[in-house]
């Protein structure tokens, strides 16, 4: 499987135009191998510590391997893309998101919870740091590279809860909810448990009305709102399933 080199680099140079990084600076921190300390250009008593470092690319493999360290898989379930056409949106907006052209088939959900902290020192802490859609789950994965628009232009979802669904199940599962549907995200993802004061979900399923369609809701991500989309082709250069990279690092400073 070929993991591609360009996303996290890209990332960041889009964060260092953004804070106003010289082109000096940028260079400086992709030749460091380690953590750099960067100034703001225009708070001196400001400083950023970064670590774009190549080998995140490499975290992509290890989580779809699952031999992320610090790490585990869960499955949330599947859902049918019957036309080939698959939504990724910010769950809270329905109207947003990607559509993504697919083969048509079942797709199945798979997660990796990335571990922080430890129980003994009382700052342990669990996110979701990638999210997959496969083909029947079982498929070959040839290569996994950045989705883009006509134009070539890396897509993304600027969210903290996500969905995926069949292009329009998730605008009519909302729609049933008459302006309750964030809340009922929430009841959803945080079921009262007389067991638990603090029960709560990675991943919840909710089906139509009519049981055709479904859409499978997550939260992802750590401190961060907008994550790149990935695809992910077979031999033959179809699109067998989609990646998203939340870029949790659970790795030791």
């Amino acid at each position: 499987m070929n993991v591609p080199e360009v996303p996290m680099w890209s990332a960041f140079r889009a964060i260092a135009a953004r804070i106003g990084l010289s082109a000096e600076n940028v260079a400086e921190v992709e030749r460091e191998e380690g953590v750099s300390r960067i100034q703001d250009p225009l708070r001196s008593e400001v400083s950023y510590m970064v670590r774009p470092d190549p080998d995140w690319t490499a975290r992509i493999g290890e989580a779809w391997k699952e031999t992320l360290e610090n790490s585990r898989r869960e499955a949330a379930g599947n859902v049918q893309i019957p036309d080939g056409l698959l939504s990724v949106a910010n769950a809270d907006t329905p109207e947003s998101g990607v559509t993504v052209t697919v083969a048509p088939g079942r797709y199945d959900v798979m997660f990796t919870v990335a571990h922080l902290g430890s129980v003994e020192t009382h700052d342990y802490e669990e996110h979701i740091s990638h999210v997959f859609l496969l083909l029947d789950s079982d498929r070959e994965v040839a290569l996994i590279e950045p989705l883009t628009d006509d134009e070539g232009i890396e897509l993304s979802i600027d969210a903290y809860c996500f969905a995926f669904s069949p292009a329009g199940v998730l605008r009519e599962i909302a729609g049933d909810h008459l302006g309750r549907w964030t809340l009922r995200i929430g009841d959803l993802m945080h079921p009262k448990s007389p067991e638990r004061a603090d029960s709560s979900l990675k991943s919840i399923r909710i089906e139509s009305d009519d049981k055709a369609g479904a859409v499978i809701i997550l939260y992802g991500g750590h401190g961060r709102r907008k994550y790149p989309l990935f695809r992910m082709t077979d031999a033959n250069g179809n699109n067998i399933g989609v990646m998203i990279d939340f870029f949790v690092d659970n790795r030791p400073w």
